[in-house]
């Protein structure tokens, strides 16, 4: 098992929504509201006067054979919406009840 965690611009929530539709994933938790910065080029996403943008997170544990699946659509936005921002990050699960 795998743990992915998808951190995107809300701007493009229906796009990382139907990537979850398309890879059948339908369990993962979610937070609406993140604040943060961390591309190289694009602008914070703080929910600030100055920074009005805010980022959303999706967490999902799946079966090793699906990430490479979920990762290649999350490229495929990241590639039509570069300057928004998404990133995924893997990790192991080693138990879960």
């Amino acid at each position: 098992m795998k743990a992915v965690f998808i951190v995107f611009n809300q701007a493009i929530t229906d796009k990382v929504e139907n990537a979850l539709e398309l890879a059948q994933i339908k369990g993962f938790s979610k937070w609406n509201e993140m604040a943060g910065s961390g591309s190289n080029e694009g602008e914070p996403h703080l929910g600030s006067h100055t920074w009005p943008a805010l980022n959303s997170g999706i967490l999902i544990v799946l079966e090793d054979e699906k990430v490479k699946t979920l990762l290649n659509l999350v490229e495929q936005i990241n590639k039509i919406a570069e300057t928004q921002g998404i990133h995924a990050f893997v990790w192991n699960i080693e138990t879960m009840v």
